[in-house]
């Protein structure tokens, strides 16, 4: 049992490790893949999944701790590649802090980082968000967003804190993922 382990665990980091390579990926000073509108399409394109799902985190970012959890558990039952994507500066304490507390709760999670910007504006989360986000959405700017896309690497899904109707207070995010999100996903 203990060979199996080991087996699936090298195939799937031969097939992450592949579709890192065809997109050109380079890693940031914490050892983790920098990322832009087009390589989270290009991500999706060489995945052999039918869908990609990316979580926008950051550490400081209260939705995003309490909502973790759940998006951790979607690959658990649905046939999925998914992504932890850091928004934070790409060599900052913060995201240091990000990929600590991701990967101690979640030793497998891989996780990625929004391309830091030739000038330093803060406004690279919000360009970000208008390259990704299809018109028939609305442009929301919030954090703890879940950005599926499918084989094509084509956006079919970007959500906000508006989809949590149920749940104004924002602590638990399950009947928007169960009403939105997991439609549009594969079960294992």
């Amino acid at each position: 049992m203990k060979k199996l382990s080991i087996l699936i665990g090298i195939l799937f980091l031969q097939n992450v490790l592949a579709q890192e390579e065809k997109c050109g990926l380079q890693k940031s000073e914490f050892n983790i893949y920098k990322v832009n509108a087009e390589d989270v399409k290009c991500l999706a394109k060489n995945s052999d999944k039918k869908n990609t799902i990316f979580f926008t985190f950051a550490r400081w970012c209260e939705p995003c701790l309490y909502h973790l959890p759940n998006f951790k558990k979607i690959e658990e039952y649905y046939s999925v590649d998914s992504y932890v994507l850091l928004m934070d500066d790409e060599g900052s304490k913060m995201t240091k802090s990000a990929v600590d507390y991701i990967l101690e709760g979640h030793p497998n999670a891989k996780i990625v980082i929004l391309k830091d910007k030739e000038k330093r504006n803060g406004r690279k989360y919000k360009d970000f968000l208008k390259e990704i986000t299809p018109s028939q959405f609305e442009l929301v700017t919030d954090m703890s967003k879940y950005i599926v896309l499918n084989k094509s690497g084509e956006v079919q899904l970007v959500t906000s804190w508006k989809d949590n109707k149920e749940y104004p207070e924002w602590k638990d995010d399950s009947s928007t993922i169960k009403r939105i999100v997991l439609p549009l996903l594969e079960k294992k």
